[in-house]
């Protein structure tokens, strides 16, 4: 058995926008093999969604409620399966009757149709014990599955559980099953299809199967669901996963089960279901094996309704430099810098943001956007810091992606303990952080700086820039947290007269002069950030 620390896995969330695709990807800080490639998911459109759920989508308090409620009203659910199948099922009603809210509609050979319910086609027509040639194995199987959608049309949902037939199909056994739902998917565009690996319950003292060299081929034929899977965009449930994983509350780290076998020319590392599960509870598994794995489908569909782990922030924030009574002047914008300028001392940001172009005229500028977890806004000091992200910043005070639109999605690690409070960065006017938490609503984190005085942490820590519009303070040329002589001597002497993207043109119309010593500058000496150290 290997063990593993809990912060052996991190995820790592890139976001690529290239026409509509968006990739996140989560990545290992090791690698131990590619059995544990977790969490990439690629979105084309709002129907075509690339998904792997194991063992890390188990967490349901990182899920918004907001966002189950959408699953239950949105997405109708067929599962066909076998009796190993039942662990999905077993878990999704032991979650519901530990918090209705996770409240679940079963119909064994029909569709329910329940309000604020996750609706579920248990099995095809007149069955309910699905093998492979029930759904997709044969042409009167796959002509089943078409009967259930076509006379079920708001189901947009369609999964199959294996049996224990992985541990004995051979690799074309296991293509006919990917080309099968292929042609499926083809057929019925406005479904999901689910693809998932085989149960793990083949190794040394299992109950079900101890069988060595079943249980080394069922890895192979696993590894190749999964990497056809990745390799081509697919919704894949990733059963065996979820079997082979165990998190320690005691050690607080991830166990992986684990044995040694010898295939005829290398000893291999097979994967099977950790001892913690060799129960024969529910379904040929534990009850948490089997609870898991409900967590994982709540997952899945959350997915599906396009749902991003992580939070999303809507922010706005002026700066005073370019605003002209009304909203901020782009003057910088065909000289923005295409990578983020945060990477220098005082912020020392490691973070690779970049374009390939600005993508859109009202962009004013970069900003470094900073999240902070705390009870209070006076306690908020940079140790609990749990996320920086550098943004662009639209000339009506948006904080955007770097897609020039989006609401900004940080990549944070494990949930909010507290309360979330917001810092700005920006490289010549003084940081500001919210005075009051931030207000959560459906998955979205709200705050507006520009309203009031009061709305950033401190006393008179931003300035009216125009009949009670708020905004930073400018003319912190050399980003010390002052402004100060210093910004003087430092850099504006050394960089009058030039144009550009330079620090000291804290007006930033792109030329450092006497507009940005005398109105900006000498107009705010004397202040200070008064962010928490």
């Amino acid at each position: 058995m290997v063990t593993f620390p809990v912060d052996f896995f991190i995820t790592k969330l890139v976001s690529i926008f290239a026409g509509q695709i968006l990739v996140n990807i989560c990545i290992m800080k090791h690698t131990f093999f590619i059995f544990t490639i977790i969490c990439i998911l690629i979105l084309n459109n709002a129907i075509s969604q690339g998904i792997i759920i194991n063992h890390t989508c188990e967490e349901l308090s990182q899920i918004p409620m907001s966002w189950i409620d959408s699953v239950q009203a949105k997405q109708k659910w067929h599962y066909a399966h076998t009796s190993h199948g039942g662990q999905l099922t077993t878990g999704l009603d032991r979650i519901e009757n530990n918090d209705p809210a996770y409240n679940i509609a079963r119909g064994y050979s029909t569709l329910p149709n329940v309000p604020d319910a996750l609706c579920i086609f248990d099995g095809q027509e007149g069955d309910t014990y699905i093998s492979p040639e029930e759904y997709w194995r044969t042409a009167a199987g796959m002509n089943k599955t078409r009967d259930v959608l076509n006379n079920n049309p708001t189901i947009n949902v369609s999964q199959w559980c294996w049996c224990c037939q992985v541990n004995s199909y051979s690799e074309n056994d296991i293509q006919e099953y990917l080309d099968s739902i292929s042609v499926l998917e083809a057929e019925f565009p406005d479904v999901s299809f689910v693809y998932m690996t085989g149960n793990a319950q083949t190794g040394p003292g299992n109950h079900y199967n101890q069988s060595l060299s079943q249980g080394y081929n069922r890895y192979l034929r696993n590894e190749q669901i999964r990497n056809y899977c990745i390799a081509n965009n697919k919704v894949l449930f990733d059963f065996a996963d979820i079997d082979c994983w165990w998190y320690n509350p005691i050690s607080e780290e991830w166990e992986l089960s684990t044995y040694e076998y010898w295939n005829g020319s290398d000893t291999i590392t097979v994967p099977y279901e950790h001892p913690q599960y060799n129960l024969n509870q529910a379904a040929h598994t534990s009850y948490e094996n089997c609870e898991n794995k409900g967590k994982a489908v709540w997952w899945m569909m959350a997915k599906l309704t396009d749902w991003e782990e992580g939070i999303r922030l809507n922010l706005k924030v002026f700066i005073e430099g370019p605003f002209n009574g009304t909203n901020l002047n782009p003057d910088l914008n065909g000289i923005l810098p295409l990578s983020q300028p945060y990477s220098d001392s005082p912020w020392n940001y490691t973070g690779a943001e970049n374009v390939a172009s600005i993508p859109d005229t009202n962009i004013i500028d970069w900003i470094l956007v900073e999240l902070r977890d705390t009870t209070q806004a006076e306690y908020a000091s940079s140790e609990t810091m749990i996320a920086q992200q550098a943004a662009f910043l639209l000339k009506d005070g948006s904080v955007v992606g770097l897609d020039g639109f989006s609401n900004l999605h940080p990549e944070i690690s494990g949930s909010i303990i507290y309360q979330l409070f917001v810092v700005i960065w920006h490289r010549n006017h003084l940081g500001i952080m919210t005075a009051n938490p931030l207000t959560e609503l459906e998955g979205i984190y709200t705050y507006d700086f520009t309203t009031g005085n009061n709305q950033a942490f401190g006393t008179d820590a931003q300035k009216d820039l125009y009949n009670g519009v708020y905004g930073m303070i400018g003319g912190d040329a050399n980003a010390d947290g002052m402004i100060n002589p210093g910004d003087g001597t430092e850099v504006w002497y050394f960089e009058a007269g030039e144009t550009g993207y330079l620090g000291s043109d804290v007006n930033m119309d792109g030329q450092a002069n006497n507009k940005d010593k005398n109105d900006v500058w000498f107009e705010n000496e004397s202040e200070e950030s008064q962010v928490p150290e």
